[in-house]
């Protein structure tokens, strides 16, 4: 939670498991889902999701790694349309523009090489993002945990200074 508007307005921002209810970048949503998801947390925060709206959905969507990030005709595919990662390490457009940088520099080091530039950028890129997507499933882990696992997370973080 955080203030918007100069402080007139809060934006909540909480991530459920659910099926994708909108075709679309973003959707309508059932504030009685929200609240049922958040039931046994602060009862405040499920009385805020319950009187405030109207909500909105974004789904979050990743690309498989296994596929190819580049293609014979000298096509390359940088950011999220190679490698889209979920939210939780805020690494996404860091990502695209080191896909653009690196990518860039190739082209200019073996300029008549369209191919070797792109081999060479994709082995040095996956190595990197698959980190990135580490670190995000990590943080995922920690940020969002429930039950034993936020249990034992919250006794952690107490002992640190």
């Amino acid at each position: 939670v955080y203030p918007v508007s100069k402080g007139d307005a809060f934006n909540l921002v909480a991530f459920t498991k659910g099926e994708r209810i909108t075709e679309g970048w973003s959707g309508h949503a059932d504030p009685g889902i929200l609240a049922a998801a958040m039931r046994g947390t602060a009862p405040g925060l499920v009385k805020l999701v319950e009187i405030a709206g109207p909500w909105l959905t974004w789904p979050l969507h990743t690309v498989e790694q296994r596929q190819p990030w580049t293609m014979p005709a000298g096509i390359a595919l940088i950011g999220d349309a190679a490698h889209a990662m979920t939210p939780f390490a805020a690494q996404g457009a860091a990502m695209a523009i080191e896909d653009a940088a690196t990518l860039a520099n190739l082209l200019a080091d073996f300029p008549g090489d369209l191919t070797q530039s792109l081999t060479i950028w994709e082995h040095l890129r996956r190595p990197r993002i698959e980190k990135v997507l580490k670190r995000g499933a990590l943080n995922r882990l920690a940020w969002h945990a429930r039950g034993p696992v936020a249990l034992a997370r919250n006794l952690v973080l107490a002992t640190r200074p």
